[in-house]
């Protein structure tokens, strides 16, 4: 009876490796992606070879979302305040098992020059209402999708937005199609140009990021 139970344990139990090994096979993935606005409203583009996007990064270190979108910001040189979530998609792929998920975030330029990260040929400080034509010019690789929920989320800030895309490559063009429809998880109140340049918390007189904005940070130890 003893033998019997501790079979019947050994076959039924999980050990840490396994969970280890089954989670490094795992495809998914999760991006962060920064709206960073000046004092003028205008929002910071990068341009490499997929064309037209605001920045964005795997998010797969051990770091919280402040310190993640605040290293992020780093590497374009400027430092960034007041975070405020405006979306939540998710990409299925035609060519890949992965799913990914697409967090999107307002924050304000609180400090910094900005200059492009390796990899990237131009960032440029955009208008608003130019910021989704600029992404839907011709010589764009990346998927239409991109252009649809930045469209979406410039155009209602007062909402924080779901929906889910199905992402397919045809040549070196992506192309995608709408899954899930638009929908609203919550509400929030906009990152204006108004809020941006009334908001205690932003740059000293200095010229010198607010101690309140937030930092990169170091991984987090084991």
């Amino acid at each position: 009876m003893r033998i019997q139970a501790f079979l019947l344990a050994l076959l039924t139990c999980v050990s840490p490796l396994s969970v280890a090994a089954e989670n490094a096979e795992d495809p998914n993935y999760t991006t962060q992606n920064v709206m960073i606005l000046n004092d003028q409203g205008q929002i910071l583009m990068q341009r490499n070879f997929m064309g037209w996007s605001t920045p964005g990064t795997r998010y797969d270190k051990r770091l919280t979302i402040e310190e993640s979108l605040a290293d992020l910001a780093e590497k374009y040189g400027v430092q960034v305040c007041d975070i405020r979530l405006a979306g939540l998609f998710s990409y299925r792929y035609s060519y890949t098992p992965a799913i990914s998920t697409r967090s999107h975030y307002y924050v304000r330029l609180a400090g910094g020059s900005a200059r492009p990260p390796k990899g990237f040929d131009e960032l440029r400080w955009v208008d608003r209402d130019k910021v989704v034509g600029l992404m839907a010019s011709e010589t764009q690789k990346a998927p239409p999708a991109l252009v649809e929920l930045t469209r979406k989320m410039i155009e209602e800030p007062d909402r924080i937005w779901g929906g889910a895309f199905s992402i397919w490559q045809e040549g070196d063009l992506y192309k995608s199609q709408m899954v899930q429809p638009f929908y609203t998880l919550g509400y929030t109140a906009p990152l204006t140009s108004a809020a941006v340049a009334s908001d205690a918390s932003g740059p000293s007189s200095d010229g010198e990021p607010d101690t309140a904005c937030i930092r990169p940070g170091a991984p987090a130890q084991t």
